[in-house]
């Protein structure tokens, strides 16, 4: 696939990975994802896909951010390559991605918090953060589980690591040995339980309060089976935000191109004009005179640069003026 230059891209900038995504008239997809906010793998995975140098994305970020926060996330994203930076709010994304004007709930179950956003007409009608019971809080619990197993005297850095990466692998597998020992998915889902039955019941009471048209789950957790077992939420959109921030920046893509096409258009349209002026005073012409403007011209036309069109105007201005 061949990307044109002013291509744009959508990125989910989440605490625990972050994901690539892109829209067009095929739809809307994540290209890739990788750890934390490594900007650079993710420019690069994008060059790789598009098969062209990639400058432009739209980035998601929390809504309580601070302006220097979100400033430093924008300059490490351009320090990375992005010439062209969009940061937009991570409810906005939400409310491109499911693009309904009816009552919609969603539940953002995510590595450092669970989000409850309540949408009506389009605009958020109320809200509520839940830090205990998100991703993070799964991932120590579990470290503390392998930590007895293999018998440590402190959860190190190796053992967290671990436990996110089994907490992925006993996702979409029953079992997983490690160190010798086989790890069931119940022995993660046992220490979980209580924590997602708690946050079902906080999500059904804002369903009882609000009673929406839609109820959507997102987030990275949303993947966990136990998760969507007990939530049993029939809409189950893990992507979410990357996606509405990849609608956004197909948006931007859209009217990027259409400056060019108006640009390329009064180009074009002056080219014509400079035409009939040199069909008027072509007898005013030497041979180089007329060489020389008509390599200018072709020049002109096949790149559209503007530019090239001043040389031109200026040369016949002097050629008149003789």
């Amino acid at each position: 696939m061949t990307a044109d230059s002013n291509v744009c891209v959508g990125i989910d900038s989440g605490s625990s990975c972050s994901k690539l995504a892109y829209s067009d008239s095929l739809g809307t997809r994540v290209i890739t994802q990788c750890e934390g906010f490594d900007f650079l793998e993710l420019r690069e995975e994008a060059e790789i896909f598009f098969d062209d140098l990639v400058f432009s994305c739209v980035l998601s970020v929390p809504e309580n951010l601070t302006s220097r926060q979100k400033s430093g996330i924008k300059s490490k994203a351009e320090l990375s390559g992005f010439r062209n930076v969009n940061l937009i709010s991570e409810n906005e994304a939400l409310k491109l991605a499911v693009n309904d004007n009816g009552k919609v709930l969603i539940y953002d179950f995510g590595a450092s918090r669970s989000h409850i956003l309540f949408f009506e007409n389009g605009s958020v009608a109320d809200s509520v953060i839940i830090d205990d019971v998100c991703g993070n809080s799964f991932d120590m619990s579990f470290a503390e589980y392998l930590r007895e197993r293999k018998l440590l005297k402190k959860i190190n850095d190796d053992v967290l690591r671990e436990a996110k990466r089994l907490k992925h692998v006993l996702s979409v597998n029953n079992s997983r040995i490690w160190h010798n020992a086989v790890i069931l998915r119940g022995d993660f889902e046992r220490l979980i339980y209580f924590p997602v039955k708690r946050a079902s019941h906080f999500l059904k009471r804002f369903i009882r309060v609000f009673r929406p048209d839609r109820v959507i789950l997102t987030g990275g957790c949303s993947k966990i089976p136990l998760v969507r077992e007990i939530f049993d939420i029939k809409e189950v959109i893990d992507d979410l935000i990357s996606k509405g921030c990849a609608l956004k920046a197909r948006s931007i893509t859209k009217s990027d191109t259409a400056k060019n096409i108006s640009t390329k258009s009064q180009g074009q349209s002056r080219l014509r004009e400079i035409r009939a002026e040199m069909l008027r005073i072509e007898d005013k012409l030497t041979r180089n005179q007329k060489d020389r403007l008509y390599v200018l011209f072709r020049q002109a036309e096949n790149i559209n640069d503007n530019g090239i069109t001043v040389l031109i105007e200026n040369l016949l201005n002097e050629i008149e003026n003789l």
